[in-house]
């Protein structure tokens, strides 16, 4: 994925592919730690395009705070369901 690709999408399909992967994440999240890891793993660079998206200018916020805590999932200071971030997509 580039950075150009990405900005094609709308922000409504932006969200859904980082979404996808937090679903993801949620189906190994009591299976398999290394998946679960490795699928929060492949929505960060997803966040990080958003971050980088200029129609994302006025909610960069909301994004900075989904990757903060997309980031206690990944260090285990969080062990919740990860479901409430795609919860509150």
């Amino acid at each position: 994925m580039t950075q150009d690709r990405w900005n094609s999408f709308s922000k409504n399909q932006q969200l859904l592919m980082i979404g996808s992967e937090i679903m993801r994440a949620k189906t190994w999240q009591k299976k398999n730690p290394k998946y679960f890891r490795e699928a929060i793993e492949r929505a960060f660079p997803l966040v990080d395009f958003s971050l980088s998206d200029p129609k994302w200018q006025e909610d960069r916020y909301v994004l900075t705070i989904l990757r903060e805590e997309l980031e206690k999932f990944h260090t285990g200071v969080r062990s919740d369901s990860i479901e409430t971030l795609y919860q509150n997509l």
